[in-house]
């Protein structure tokens, strides 16, 4: 096995052990024993065990923007594609959710400083990727221009976060998939309310 490949088999390897045994059980010996390889052999690819955890983190987050990104970059007007993100997101939850979970768990339980600002740094990036949409939005004139960008995004990515939740504390029949995009689609609503009457 080359160097890259070995090296994104521990990322995978971290990624999986995180998963089943949260971060403070993600400990060197068990990603060692799910690659089979030796402790010291990791030190090989990564300078310490935060570094290895941190890149896992990112390789995580990588996977959920790039389904994100996907969904952003169909065609229809600002509100409709913030919907869509919004849909992928909900499929992506309930097909990963291993991997929701360990994000979930790791901004509400690490105590680490650097991770917390590596993931408080990804909330940040949704936050920017959604305030440039409504953005975009406000110029073809399909949301108010009153709108305060900043306040909608978080909006949208506080729907998220409650989604994540419920979904983890096993009460996605009841927080279900129609209910949840109903929540976003009166979010929207109220977004694009009054733009066609402003545009003129």
């Amino acid at each position: 096995m080359s160097g890259p490949e070995r090296k994104e088999q521990i990322v995978q390897a971290a990624i999986t052990i995180m998963a089943e045994h949260g971060l403070p059980g993600a400990t060197t010996r068990r990603i060692a024993e799910e690659v089979g390889v030796s402790e010291p052999a990791l030190y090989k690819y990564f300078p310490g065990k935060k570094e290895l955890l941190l890149e896992a983190l990112d390789e995580v987050g990588k996977r959920f923007f790039a389904t994100i990104a996907a969904a952003a970059s169909e065609e229809g007007n600002v509100p409709d594609r913030i919907y869509n993100m919004s849909a992928t997101f909900y499929e992506f939850v309930m097909d990963h959710p291993e991997e929701s979970m360990l994000l979930f768990e790791t901004v509400t339980g690490a105590r680490d400083p650097e991770i917390r600002t590596a993931l408080s740094d990804k909330l940040l990036q949704s936050t920017a990727v959604l305030s440039q949409m409504f953005e975009r939005g406000k110029r073809e004139g399909s949301v108010r221009e009153d709108l305060d960008i900043t306040v909608a995004a978080w909006q949208i990515l506080a729907l998220g976060i409650t989604l994540v939740f419920a979904a983890l504390t096993g009460l996605e029949d009841v927080l279900t998939r129609d209910k949840a995009l109903l929540a976003v689609k009166e979010v929207l609503e109220n977004i694009v309310s009054n733009a066609a009457t402003q545009e003129r």
